[in-house]
């Protein structure tokens, strides 16, 4: 068998003859390996160790793969929901490293995992809009709405009129005779 480069190969080396299908297995490999790569770099995996997990050449063959991988995920699918999806996974990641700090009360560090879950959590929820508002109702009033509500506020603000006592009398009409006159 001949041994000899291939950059269709999955490991970039190719032995004896191509099959009529090798062109399409191995592009089929290469997606499975790049999908493989894009998985480990969600988890937090660094280049070097998706290379040597993977079988790259190099850090840099497994960023690049990984990169066209998400490039092929981010054309099939929307943007917003494949990017949110992956956004997600990270911040999944990120709680599972700390959730155990965080529900164990002999932890010294404990308060700091049990702050730091809190955030990851909102963020998760922000990212996902599990805290987003109810549904408003905002009333634009009319002319008349707005008038007679004026009125109504305006009665309220009017202090009530207290009545003076009524007397009841005669009314006794004054003659200009000196004899009606009040003494001084």
């Amino acid at each position: 068998m001949v041994t000899r480069q291939d950059r269709s190969a999955p490991g970039g080396v190719a032995e004896g003859r191509p099959a009529k299908n090798a062109g399409n297995d191995a592009i089929a490999a290469r997606r499975r390996k790049a999908d493989a790569a894009l998985s480990m770099s969600l988890s937090g995996a660094t280049w070097g160790e998706i290379a040597e997990t993977l079988g790259f050449a190099t850090p840099r063959q497994a960023r690049t793969a990984t990169e066209r991988a998400l490039i092929r995920q981010l054309e099939r699918d929307d943007d917003r929901e494949k990017m949110r999806a992956m956004a997600g996974a990270r911040l999944e990641r990120l709680l599972r490293g700390i959730w155990t700090k965080a529900i164990n009360p002999e932890d010294p560090e404990q308060m700091t995992a049990v702050s730091r879950s809190r955030e990851l959590i909102a963020d998760h929820s922000k990212l996902f809009g599990l805290n987003a508002p109810t549904e408003l109702m905002v009333h634009s009033p009319t002319q008349s709405e707005l008038e007679d509500w004026v009125l109504r506020m305006t009665a309220t603000m009017v202090p009530e009129v207290i009545e003076d006592d009524i007397f009841d009398a005669d009314v006794v009409e004054e003659s200009q005779g000196p004899e009606n006159a009040l003494p001084a």
